[in-house]
């Protein structure tokens, strides 16, 4: 995986921000803020937030992604706003660009 990109951090703690009200999340989101222990999404919202990630990033290899989530031990399935931009980095396309 590549090293984060700050621009990247920025628009997805933008995005996570613009929707804590809709989804009534509370507290602040930083890279560290883990998706369900923290934030309590759930899976429709989970989907919900990749689909908006690929309008900003391009298509994004989410089925492997949350495959490899799958695998690990239950205690170690939640990710960190960190982990999810260092996957959008690692992944993104130009917009226009997708195969």
């Amino acid at each position: 995986m590549i090293a984060p990109d700050t621009q990247v951090m920025q628009g997805i703690l933008a995005l996570l921000e613009e929707v804590q009200g809709d989804w009534e999340l509370v507290g602040e989101i930083t890279p560290q803020t883990r998706f369900i222990a923290d934030l309590g999404l759930e899976s429709l919202e989970i989907v919900i937030l990749a689909t908006k990630l690929q309008q900003l990033y391009g298509r994004l290899p989410f089925p492997q992604f949350f495959e490899e989530i799958g695998e690990r031990p239950l205690e170690e399935r939640d990710i960190t706003v960190a982990e999810l931009v260092a996957f959008v980095c690692s992944n993104q396309q130009p917009l226009g660009l997708e195969v």
